[in-house]
């Protein structure tokens, strides 16, 4: 069963490729139903190739969590159907970082990617007519993976990786969050090229680590504190006005530094002290209590509770779901990994993915959504390339072979 398994590995990225995209995909592709039993055989495979003996106490500590997160929800929070749909999907969801114990093996890695960059382009081609904007970006999530060693792969796979960055800016312009997470890619991969920036890089690592790590925590504490809030950094630093853009559908003008998060943060925060689950979290079959929101969903439902399932802003669905135990469990998670990428490796490339798991911290207290998809997934196969003794321990010819030979499809 074990080989025709690893038969069908690759073939789960190309559906989560297209799981990625479902929501800006006018072409009806399966239903909910079919969706679930393929994430969950997807998840089943993960689980069955991953081996047995290997171990990563933060990752398996919050796996048990999010067990336990389920089957409180199920007894004590489900009150109707979309409790019981909203528990199923984020189960599969919060279920993912399993993928860290399969593709921490650099080989089961190298033959799934492989995969992925032979028939990417094509099924994106096929695809194109019916998508909108935001999917480009949710489906080139690899291409910012590998953007992080642009100056080491070959001349064509150089192009292929401009071509990706132009059209994820192009095409999925809609898509902030996924032209910001390549760009920083990018920009991290670049410092390998220019020596003065890769000497500063490699000296000062550790505190870029530091900063990473604690920067969201202390802002988060001056906001709630009422010393300074970062999201309403214009009127903080008496720049009302100075960042106005005029809208491409209307003559309105509105701020580029507009706050669309403090609210979030206000109406999350409330509604866990409200509801009691500041420490424990509401479970995984519950969403907030929204002001701004709720009303309009409970008409959509057709029910009367004010609450939304989820926010845009990652950490804050963590806490919601998980309370502050589980914001500690992610935190740690993040951490250690990136802590082992930049500290523990014999090689170059290892920190660079170390520092941008360090950021993709920071990016959760900002937007950052937790879904069955590559950019989640791609997360956490980066926190598995942290933990992985195979890659940290690759000198840098070893690694340099690894990915020149991962892009020779």
């Amino acid at each position: 069963m074990k080989k025709q398994l690893l038969n069908i590995l690759p073939y789960t990225i190309l559906l989560i490729s297209i799981s990625s995209i479902l929501q800006w995909c006018s072409l009806p592709i399966g239903n909910t139903f079919l969706w679930w039993l393929l994430q969950s055989t997807i998840l089943f495979i993960f689980f069955y190739l991953s081996p047995k003996c290997y171990s990563i106490f933060p990752i398996k500590i919050f796996l048990i969590y999010v067990a336990f997160s389920a089957i409180y929800g199920a007894i004590y929070m489900t009150e109707n159907y979309w409790d019981w749909k909203l528990l199923v999907y984020n189960l599969m969801v919060f279920l993912l970082p399993i993928a860290v114990y399969i593709f921490s093996n650099a080989n089961l890695l190298q033959k799934v990617l492989q995969f992925w960059l032979k028939y990417a382009w094509i099924l994106l081609i096929i695809l194109t007519p019916f998508l909108s904007s935001d999917a480009f970006g949710r489906f080139l999530v690899p291409y910012s993976f590998l953007s992080l060693f642009i100056f080491f792969v070959n001349r064509k796979n150089k192009i292929i990786l401009i071509i990706a960055y132009l059209v994820t800016i192009t095409f999925g312009y809609a898509s902030r969050s996924d032209v910001l997470k390549f760009t920083v890619c990018l920009l991290i991969g670049g410092t390998l090229y220019f020596p003065i920036i890769r000497r500063f890089f490699y000296s000062f690592q550790r505190k870029i680590l530091y900063l990473l790590w604690l920067t969201p925590i202390m802002l988060f504490v001056l906001g709630i504190t009422g010393i300074f809030n970062v999201f309403q950094i214009e009127k903080e630093l008496g720049l009302e006005g100075k960042f106005e853009l005029t809208s491409s559908t209307s003559d309105n003008k509105y701020s580029a530094l507009i706050d669309t998060r403090t609210f979030l943060y206000q109406e999350e925060i409330k509604s866990a002290i409200k509801h009691n689950y500041v420490i424990q979290g509401r479970s995984i079959a519950r969403g907030y209590e929204s002001y701004s929101f709720g009303k309009s969903i409970d008409k959509d439902l057709g029910i009367q509770r004010g609450e939304r399932q989820s926010c845009e802003t990652s950490i804050l669905n963590v806490f919601n779901y998980f309370g502050i135990i589980g914001v500690i469990l992610y935190f740690i998670i993040f951490v250690t990994a990136s802590y082992k990428g930049v500290t523990q490796s014999h090689n170059l490339f290892v920190p660079l993915i170390g520092i941008y798991v360090a950021f993709r911290w920071l990016f959760a207290w900002i937007e950052d959504f937790s879904r069955f998809d590559l950019n989640y997934l791609f997360l956490w196969i980066m926190i598995g390339i942290c933990y992985s003794p195979q890659f940290r321990g690759m000198s840098n010819r070893e690694f340099y072979i690894w990915l020149r030979t991962l892009t020779k499809y």
